[in-house]
């Protein structure tokens, strides 16, 4: 088993807000953190400029294809919990999704990965926009 990268803190500085509202709204869509949206990003770019290969959303389209098709057998299974999906399987899951995420990229690697809230109905996320301060 590979080591596990140490993880740092990265600041964004002088980001537009439009983007970071962007990259909310995608993270909440998907189930997962900015934190997890930005990782995915910078993970595309450097694999652009590698030319390595990721997922295709085609694969995260037919994993989240698959999660709906087999909602009902996931909930008597893992109801409440946050389930790791990668190639139409549950590979992993867990009450806290922090922990989860961090168990599947140590292992996957930085990849597109659903990870759903198994619940009988959508769950809805709110996230708030950033507001200006008036001077």
């Amino acid at each position: 088993m590979a080591t596990p990268e140490r993880s740092v803190t990265l600041y964004l500085r002088n980001v537009p807000a439009g983007i970071v509202r962007e990259a909310k709204i995608k993270a909440a869509r998907e189930g997962t953190t900015l934190t997890g949206v930005v990782i995915e990003a910078l993970a595309r770019s450097l694999e652009a400029q590698e030319g390595t290969r990721f997922p295709s959303e085609d694969q995260l389209g037919e994993d989240m294809k698959w999660y709906q098709e087999n909602r009902a057998l996931l909930l008597r299974r893992y109801a409440g919990e946050y389930v790791a999906i990668v190639d139409r399987a549950v590979i992993d899951h867990d009450e806290d999704f922090e922990s989860l995420a961090t168990r599947v990229f140590s292992h996957a690697g930085v990849r597109s990965v659903f990870m759903p809230r198994v619940t009988e109905a959508r769950e809805r996320v709110r996230v708030r926009s950033p507001r200006r301060r008036k001077s």
